[in-house]
C-alpha cells in the first residue's frame, strides 16, 4: 500500500516526522518530512527527504543523503507547492 501525506511516521532511531508530500522520480516514491517533537509539534527548520522501499506488505522508508538527488527532488516539491 505504501505511504501518503498527512501520516506520522517513526523512523527506526525513533523519531518522528509528519509526511508533507510525495513525488515519483525514475520509478521511485519520495516524500517530503518535517520532524515533531515530543510534544507531536512540527520543527519547521528540520526537513527531510525519504525514499520508500516496499518489501512484501511491509514499507520502510531511508533519508535521503545524495545532494544531487536532494536538489533534484526539492525543485519538485518546490513545484509541487508552487502549482497548488
Amino acid at each position: 500500500m505504501g505511504l501518503k501525506p498527512n501520516v506520522i511516521i517513526v523512523l527506526e532511531n525513533k523519531e518522528e516526522y509528519i509526511v508533507l508530500n510525495e513525488a515519483m522520480y525514475y520509478g521511485k516514491k519520495y516524500f517530503l518530512g518535517m520532524k515533531l517533537n515530543e510534544k507531536r509539534e512540527v520543527i519547521p527548520s528540520n526537513v527531510v527527504i525519504l525514499e520508500e522501499y516496499m518489501s512484501g506488505f511491509e514499507t520502510y522508508v531511508s533519508i535521503v543523503v545524495d545532494s544531487e538527488l536532494i536538489t533534484v527532488l526539492t525543485r519538485m516539491f518546490k513545484a509541487q507547492v508552487e502549482t497548488t
